[in-house]
């Protein structure tokens, strides 16, 4: 998903993309993605079925989000998940008659949302009547926050070009006239280029000093008075000042230069100068303040870079989270700085890097950097190119978070999503994976592995007598003791209760795996100490090999079972190889 969110330049370009990952990763048939912005709703669809969906999907883009009723409505107003079990006992469902008649199941939506701002809703549908996993529900606002993230971070970006092509435009036109003035006969004297700064039609052109001050509102028309009176008096040489103009479409703000010229004698003949509309460039001004207040108050680190990548200035966001302050990174390269001494990347990594800025404009993804006290972090680092109107780059700008505590999560979450919480080992889920990634093994290089599922033997008076806290530690210390009877490359996973099954790689042959069982037999009758109690248990197994009794991991793991079951009934504590 990260990557799908790093190369992608546009929400347009990554919402179907991350629809189809999400929905392909978790089972589901169907995804859809509102997002909003300041005009309308966008729609953005995938579908992994063949049958026809879109009667659903044109419902789903006609959907008022405002019905309180249905699922999306429901998750923005719970700004959280929301999960139908069952689309057909849903009849206030605005969808209702279109997901019965199509056969959906259930369905489940979460919010896109970055900080405290909605951007949208993604929904999931499928026709399987399956359970929500728990662990899910963490997964799914980690890509809701991250994917709105994207989406704003995309937005800023396509604002910050379009404002930068503004103050080109005011830069290239200057919206500047020249005048005269004559104190003696009060005859002003101007250019086309004075009217377009005044915003003025002919008709109106102002031909005396007092005209065009009738144009000044108050207090800026006594301010310029004096100012024109001081050079009239030869009091100064020159002035300028900025003042506001009634003009015709609106109140504009000019700056106003002037100059006396004074004949041999020293006496003043006129008063040249020049007026210019600097309206639209006070209000960049003041964007652009504000925007540098912003930067200063971001939670995010910024950081500007020469043509060379060093480092022209930083935020104080950058300060806090690497610890070095600008006068110390002034100057320096960010990448020898930060991303050099973790020693995770290498200069394939940055010139990769630096290729894809230089063509596309802009680079985003996780590097690993090091604070100034040594300390390690993952960054989220979002880099784009400024250029100049000759489309020359000038500099470079920066992003990053330090990402730690959303790698954390994710890890916790995957660790309850593939590992067993008791015994730490892997569950179920991971069990499938490996075995199937073994089988894949085993057969390019022609070898056999064995699948034993085992389960304990009575264990059931263990819990009866001494209580499910004893058989709780009883079950982490026989994942203990199995981890230290096989080998480093064998694999061992709890499926829930009493029941492991062990995977071994690189046999030789049934003889290996018998000894392995019989070694693992004899390791679990020996006595477990658990508080002031001393117990003995033993355990049952049954074997069935790859390529030998079957080639798929489920075929594998249903004829051990069965064997297991021949195990316990011929009088357990021992094993048993599958009869197929």
């Amino acid at each position: 998903m990260s990557a799908i969110l790093a190369e992608s330049e546009s929400e347009e370009e990554a919402l179907p993309q991350v629809l189809q990952a999400i929905a392909r990763n978790k089972s589901w048939d169907l995804a859809l993605a509102w997002v909003f912005d300041d005009e309308q709703i966008n729609l953005y669809e995938w579908s992994e079925i063949d049958e026809d969906v879109s009667d659903y999907i044109d419902a789903s883009r006609e959907l008022a989000l405002e019905q309180v009723d249905d699922l999306p409505a429901q998750v923005l107003g719970a700004k959280d998940i929301v999960w139908v079990p069952d689309l057909s006992t849903e009849a206030s469902h605005s969808r209702h008659a279109i997901s019965t008649q199509t056969g959906w199941c259930n369905a489940v939506a979460f919010p896109l949302q970055h900080g405290q701002k909605l951007l949208g809703v993604i929904e999931l549908v499928r026709r399987d009547c399956e359970p929500l996993e728990e662990d899910l529900k963490g997964l799914l606002r980690i890509l809701g926050r991250d994917i709105a993230r994207f989406i704003e971070s995309v937005r800023y970006e396509e604002e910050l070009e379009k404002k930068n092509a503004r103050l080109a435009q005011a830069q290239l036109i200057a919206r500047m006239g020249v005048w005269e003035w004559r104190p003696s006969d009060d005859r002003l004297r101007t250019n086309d280029g004075t009217l377009m700064a005044l915003g003025l039609p002919t008709s109106q052109t102002p031909r005396n000093c007092q005209a065009y001050l009738a144009f000044v509102p108050e207090p800026d028309r006594t301010r310029l008075q004096e100012a024109l009176s001081s050079v009239q008096n030869l009091d100064v040489d020159e002035i300028e000042l900025e003042h506001t103009f009634a003009s015709q479409d609106g109140v504009r703000l000019l700056v106003l230069r002037a100059k006396a010229r004074t004949d041999r004698h020293g006496r003043l003949k006129k008063i040249i100068g020049m007026v210019q509309d600097i309206t639209e460039r006070a209000a960049l001004e003041q964007e652009l303040r504000l925007t540098a207040a912003a930067v200063e108050q971001a939670a995010e680190a910024m950081v500007i870079l020469d043509q060379q990548g060093n480092i022209v200035s930083v935020n104080p966001a950058f300060t806090r989270i690497t610890g070095y302050n600008k006068e110390e990174v002034r100057g320096k390269s960010m990448s020898a700085l930060l991303h050099w001494p973790t020693g995770k990347h290498d200069g394939s990594f940055f010139r990769a890097l630096t290729g894809r800025l230089l063509m596309s404009g802009h680079w985003e993804g996780e590097v690993w950097a090091q604070r100034k006290n040594g300390e390690q972090f993952p960054e989220l680092l979002s880099i784009s190119v400024i250029r100049n109107a000759a489309n020359q780059i000038t500099h470079y700008v920066g992003v990053f978070n330090d990402i730690s505590d959303q790698k954390d999560q994710e890890e916790r979450l995957r660790r309850r999503a593939l590992y067993d919480p008791l015994t730490a080992l892997p569950n179920r889920f991971l069990l499938l994976d490996h075995l199937e990634k073994a089988i894949e093994r085993a057969s390019r290089r022609q070898l056999k592995l064995a699948v034993c599922f085992m389960d304990l033997d009575h264990f059931k008076p263990v819990n009866d007598t001494y209580g499910h806290e004893t058989g709780d530690q009883l079950l982490k210390q026989i994942a203990v003791r199995l981890v230290r009877t096989l080998r480093k490359s064998d694999f061992v996973a709890r499926l829930g209760g009493d029941e492991f099954v062990l995977v071994l790689e690189d046999i030789d042959g049934l003889a290996q795996v018998e000894g392995v069982a019989q070694k693992v037999v004899d390791a679990l009758r020996e006595p477990f100490a658990l508080n002031d109690a001393t117990v003995e248990i033993g355990c049952s197994i049954g074997i069935a090999l790859y390529p030998d009794h079957a080639e798929r991991a489920k075929t594998l793991l249903r004829y051990a079972d069965e064997a297991l079951y021949e195990t316990k009934e011929a009088g357990r504590d021992g094993y048993r190889i599958t009869r197929r």
